[in-house]
């Protein structure tokens, strides 16, 4: 019988998420790897690294994203913005990419009808935008926006749609963001994610990345969140991927042999049950971001049982950071910058005595570089 209970859970995840340990200065690639850092909002990517890699700079993500393109940022899992390791760019591009037809409509959501009334498949429909995208961006960038209206200027059939209610434009979005995850384009710099500038991927990167219908992708992403999620069940993994449930069923049922059922519908990978029981002990103080990869856990209660601070932390609009202190939730947290100070206030979830705080004021300090501020001021206002 494997023993998961809740805190050995938490102590793999961390972990596994490197977390428990910053890894040494540069591991940059390590960390991304792991399950992909999403930068969403603005300048959240280099705060996530910062938690796990020593030495953190803006500088060297920078240089990994535009110089030695060790890293690269891309539309990926549910079509959010990621950085993720460029050799290993197809398992979450390919691999988050939803199969057929029912897998796109879940992917697509709101827009599915819309779209399906076009007169052509979803499937049919993604090709040709990919067609498109590659003859639009050929040797030239575009800010994001005008690479939207470029591609809908040679698609009439995607212009005048019936936008779903919560839409932010006239254009299905998701369309586009899909064309990362066919590896056609990459985002070659944010300056504000309005003003995102894409490009195609394989003159970026200066080599091709990915195969379309790859199922090997899509079963190496599902390794990669069953070391990082796990145990975790299919409806897991097709939240974390915007797919149909029905698509990661058979991607499970392909990887039975590699799996071990831990409770009820919940599974790990067999080779990780050496690494739950063992329970390394996770230490320092982390200052997490909104959609950090550690909070993409799909079972929330987990992380925190107490609904009142799920509902504090996990807002659909202007959600905080959380506060890790030696692995375990203690607070969340938000900053502001004004000219060169960041101004980070912390709301807890449980007393923080002195020696805590003056480690939270360590890291405020260091990650204030990565907001564009000198120095960083703490406050409680509790």
């Amino acid at each position: 019988m494997v023993d998961a209970d809740r805190a050995r859970i938490l102590d793999f995840r961390t972990a596994r998420h490197h977390l428990d340990r910053r890894l040494t200065a540069g591991s940059l690639t390590e960390a991304a790897g792991a399950a992909g850092i999403q930068e969403t909002d603005l300048g959240t990517a280099g705060i996530s690294l910062h938690a796990r890699v020593r030495d953190m700079t803006p500088d060297r993500l920078r240089d990994a994203l535009t110089v030695d393109k060790s890293l690269v940022m891309v539309w990926a899992m549910r079509g959010a913005p990621y950085v993720v390791p460029t050799d290993e760019m197809a398992v979450f591009t390919t691999g988050s990419l939803p199969k057929g037809e029912e897998s796109l409509r879940t992917y697509f959501g709101g827009w599915a009808k819309s779209l399906s009334d076009v007169g052509s498949s979803l499937e049919a429909l993604v090709a040709r935008a990919a067609e498109v995208a590659t003859d639009v961006l050929d040797g030239q960038s575009l800010q994001v926006d005008r690479f939207r209206h470029a591609i809908a200027e040679h698609m009439p059939e995607i212009r005048g749609l019936k936008a779903p209610s919560g839409a932010h434009a006239d254009l299905p979005e998701p369309l586009f963001r899909l064309l990362g995850q066919m590896g056609v384009a990459c985002i070659a710099e944010t300056r504000r994610m309005t003003d995102a500038v894409i490009v195609r991927a394989d003159q970026w990167l200066g080599r091709e990345q990915g195969a379309d219908g790859d199922d090997q992708a899509r079963l190496d992403l599902l390794r990669r969140f069953l070391r990082c999620y796990g145990p975790a069940t299919p409806q897991m993994f097709a939240e974390w991927t915007a797919r149909s449930i029905a698509e990661v069923r058979e991607l499970f049922a392909k990887m039975e042999a590699e799996l071990l059922a831990i409770d009820s519908d919940e599974w790990l990978l067999a080779d990780d049950v050496r690494a739950l029981q063992a329970r390394r002990k996770p230490s320092g103080v982390r200052l997490l971001p909104a959609r950090d990869p550690y909070l993409q856990q799909r079972d929330r209660e987990r992380l925190l049982p107490e609904q009142k601070e799920r509902k504090l932390l996990w807002r659909p609009v202007g959600a905080p950071g959380l506060v890790m202190v030696d692995g375990k939730a203690a607070a969340i947290w938000k900053a502001s910058r004004a000219r060169d100070t960041l101004t980070v206030t912390v709301q807890r979830f449980v007393p923080l005595p002195a020696s805590v705080r003056r480690r939270v004021s360590d890291e405020a300090d260091a990650i204030a570089p990565l907001r564009g501020a000198k120095e960083a001021v703490v406050s409680y206002p509790d």
